[in-house]
């Protein structure tokens, strides 16, 4: 089959297929360069323009003749990619996580929440764009390319992970996602308790006054005057987290 495709495509080499095919995977699921926004023709490109740099880490790697295995090595190199990708946005997902929880405790969820099409919550996407743009402008191409290096270089091509070091480090990167989130929301959370605590006191110690009625107005009010101030601060926690994402080394 091989040899059909050599006619095809002339002096094509099998290690870059491979890389292709694993540089590809990646760039569909990472943050960034994997939002929906971007046209699928925009990441082929740019998949087109890394595998040529990210080619010459890989020595030759001879195709094989049969056609299940060359469909199994592909396979191979996508499940790689995806696996790399996912670990990336699994911790990338601490920002949607954030604002929801900063939705619940806040009092804000008609207007911060995570992104949704049917019903898209303005000051929750203003924090997801606002994340991307920051990671962006910080270098995250310029990450991606040496986290693609460093994965050619963990996993050789033509072979298979161990499936088991990527299941514990999925675990792993969902438990520090969700922490990270937390400690991004813990402030409003926080804060609400806080809040809700005084409501409860003030309304135990004078019965006639309308609590609800002024309370809820006041904590819209300081939940979105704190979100205003420390919205910078909590991109960039998140943003430093994200981009000293690296692979999982084998142990």
């Amino acid at each position: 089959m091989w040899q059909l495709v050599n006619q095809w495509v002339p002096g094509l080499d099998w290690g870059m297929v491979l890389v292709y095919a694993r540089v590809q995977a990646c760039l569909l699921i990472v943050p960034g360069l994997g939002e929906r926004v971007i046209p699928v023709r925009v990441r082929v490109g740019i998949a087109m323009a890394v595998t040529p740099l990210l080619a010459g880490l890989v020595g030759a790697v001879p195709p094989p003749q049969a056609a299940p295995a060359l469909i199994a090595q592909i396979a191979g190199e996508m499940l790689i990619g995806l696996a790399a990708g996912a670990l990336l946005r699994l911790l990338a997902l601490a920002l949607d996580v954030a604002t929801t929880a900063i939705a619940a405790t806040a009092s804000l969820s008609q207007i911060v929440g995570v992104q949704n099409e049917a019903a898209p919550h303005p000051v929750g996407n203003l924090l997801h764009l606002g994340g991307m743009a920051v990671i962006m402008a910080l270098g995250l191409p310029i990450m991606l390319v040496r986290m693609l290096a460093d994965s050619l270089a963990l996993w050789p091509p033509a072979g298979w992970p161990a499936i088991q070091g990527l299941a514990d480090a999925a675990v792993a990167m969902v438990s520090h996602s969700f922490a990270l989130a937390m400690m991004l929301a813990a402030p409003f959370t926080l804060g609400g308790f806080l809040f809700q605590a005084l409501s409860g006191v003030i309304n135990r110690v004078m019965p006639a006054l309308p609590v609800a009625f002024i309370g809820s107005p006041a904590s819209i009010m300081l939940a979105l005057a704190a979100l205003a101030l420390m919205a910078p601060m909590l991109i960039a926690l998140w943003a430093d987290a994200v981009l000293g994402f690296t692979l999982p080394r084998a142990r």
